[in-house]
């Protein structure tokens, strides 16, 4: 159901009612956020940080197989387990067209993906999102960062992100401390809460002063740097072929945002993983695992120790605590 935006409070305070000026004011913030810094990060400062706080890699039998070419079987399997029903990208195309014409579709579209891993670029319309906006619950939704936007991406794109994200799922958890335990398998977040309960029982019993900060990093997912997630994934020995064929969905994203039934015009992305694409939450959460390691490793923060454990940090997504 699409959502209505009676008014929104703009930058300067003033107060917009027409869906121009609503529209212009989120058009404004999302710029913003999706284009935080000019000048990115230096490689060697990244690649340093990497090497001092995080020492997982995947090995040469696993970057072979990650560099395949992708199968007639993994497309079949991606667009079966991708749900019908769910709102199209900009090109109007469903996930049902998809899988109706899958026999005469799929040997293209085979064929296209697996030839990104020779050159990463995807045409700049196929990577046109449009964003469409959830107000959060017990929010004040006058406030443009009182919504979540969901990208709507392109089927295709989506199909060809799944791809990747069906690859790269099987490896996270031995890439991922079990302190996170979202969108990792066979962890739930029920993981973290137990254990957070036992914690403060044992604290109440041995009359220990504890004190636990939970923390919910405001727009984890789009403050993601793309220089630093590609210098995580090469840390951790990701091959050519992979990280082409993930640059390729990083080469040239623009989106929309749609407002009352309106859409904006197109402007630029150049950081944060798409709410909405399959393969997000899944490079958001390795993107995290070196600073989350980095606590751990410091001696400073003393943790809740018990005889087989020592407790620093949990997560689940941007949720952390």
């Amino acid at each position: 159901m699409a959502t209505y935006i009676p008014k929104i409070r703009c930058a300067d305070g003033s107060v917009a009612h027409l869906t121009p000026d609503i529209s212009t004011a989120f058009l404004s913030y999302y710029k913003t956020l999706y284009n935080l810094s000019d000048t990115p990060p230096p490689s060697e400062v990244i690649d340093q940080y990497l090497r001092d706080s995080y020492n997982s890699t995947i090995s040469e039998e696993t970057k072979e197989a990650l560099d395949t070419p992708f199968t007639m079987e993994e497309l079949a399997s991606a667009v079966k387990s991708m749900k019908s029903g769910k709102s199209p990208g900009p090109d109007g195309f469903t996930m049902g067209y998809y899988k109706t014409f899958l026999s005469s579709l799929g040997p293209h579209f085979l064929q296209a993906f697996n030839s990104l891993a020779d050159h990463s670029t995807i045409p700049q319309s196929a990577l046109l999102a449009t964003i469409t906006l959830i107000p959060k619950p017990d929010k004040d939704h006058t406030l443009v960062p009182n919504y979540r936007p969901i990208s709507l991406i392109n089927t295709d794109v989506k199909l060809f992100a799944k791809l990747l994200a069906t690859r790269l799922n099987p490896l996270l958890p031995t890439l991922i401390h079990p302190d996170q335990s979202g969108f990792v398998t066979s962890r739930e977040a029920r993981d973290n809460t137990i254990r957070t309960i036992n914690l403060i029982h044992r604290a109440q019993v041995q009359g220990h002063p504890t004190i636990f900060l939970s923390v919910d990093a405001e727009k984890a997912f789009d403050r993601v740097d793309w220089h630093y997630l590609f210098g995580v994934l090469r840390h951790l020995g990701f091959g050519s072929k992979w990280m082409t064929w993930l640059q390729a969905l990083y080469s040239s994203p623009t989106a929309q945002i749609r407002v009352n039934g309106t859409h904006s015009t197109p402007f630029g992305i150049s950081n944060g993983t798409r709410q909405g694409c399959p393969l997000s939450p899944l490079l958001f959460v390795l993107a995290l695992e070196p600073f989350m390691q980095r606590i751990r490793d410091n001696d400073n923060i003393q943790g809740f120790c018990l005889p087989f454990h020592h407790y620093k940090i949990s997560a689940y997504a941007d949720d952390i605590l």
